[in-house]
């Protein structure tokens, strides 16, 4: 027996974003830390280099909450690069970004938190 319980609209009175793994469990996705070598906000625009954290997950990944509505150049967990749309950064603008990545890479031109 599965641990699922399919929501009613009656449970539906706040949003959670959720994560799913490979076998479709929900990943937790508590923030507990961020980069202590960043104030504020990252500028995607002005990085020079792909950028990483210095803190991250114990399996090496860190989340962004997106700032700016842009296009985000990423490496997720798996090593794929992907693109994260401006389309797709305005949906989650203000929100964690559901994918586990190794680094925003050079191209990026929205700005971003960081958290794992």
């Amino acid at each position: 027996m599965s641990g699922f319980v399919k929501q009613d609209c009656g449970d539906m009175h706040h949003i959670q974003q959720m994560v799913r793994d490979s076998v479709g469990g929900v990943v937790d996705f508590q923030i507990v830390g961020t980069d202590p070598l960043v104030a504020g906000v990252v500028e995607g625009g002005t990085m020079a280099t792909d950028y990483a954290p210095t803190d991250l997950n114990p399996d090496g990944t860190f989340l962004i909450c997106i700032e700016t509505a842009a296009i985000f150049y990423v490496t997720l967990a798996d090593g794929s690069d992907f693109t994260i749309t401006a389309v797709q950064s305005a949906a989650y603008l203000g929100q964690w970004y559901p994918a586990k990545l190794l680094s925003v890479n050079v191209g990026t031109t929205g700005n971003f938190s960081v958290g794992y």
